[in-house]
């Protein structure tokens, strides 16, 4: 009988007390949870906004992406409605002064083929070649 209760004494000088470990765990959840920071997504986003005077006429950057829309029955050239002429006029300077200019041709679903392939032939026959197309949701 002696070396039962010899046992039971080792066991249980052994024990950690468990009530004061939950007590620091739930102290830690309290201080972590309370201490957290949000973090701001919109402050990794580089904005660039306009100027404040709008008045002011602001520069052209030469080598801004020239941005031409096809949609049916139509081309537009920076949003204005633009013809074949116009257009030619508008690119053949920028093709000369900067022959590596990006053209981005954006065109409808519903903008027939020989529309997009005339903007594109047109875009080719003043000097451009780096030429994106894109389609938009329409």
């Amino acid at each position: 009988m002696a070396a039962k209760r010899k046992r039971r004494r080792v066991q249980e000088q052994g024990e950690i007390p468990m009530s004061s470990m939950i007590d620091v765990v739930f102290l830690l959840l309290i201080y972590f949870i309370v201490t957290q920071k949000d973090e701001i997504f919109e402050a990794h986003l580089a904005v660039n906004l306009p100027s404040p005077n709008p008045a002011e006429e602001q520069e052209e950057d030469p080598d801004r992406p020239i941005e031409i829309t096809v949609l049916p029955g139509e081309v537009r050239l920076r949003d204005s409605r633009v013809t074949t002429e116009r257009m030619c006029e508008f690119l053949a300077p920028r093709a000369k002064e900067n022959p590596e200019l990006t053209v981005i041709v954006q065109t409808s679903t519903k903008a027939l083929h020989s529309e997009v392939i005339n903007v594109l032939d047109l875009c080719r026959s003043v000097g451009l070649t780096k030429l994106s197309v894109a389609t938009l949701n329409d």
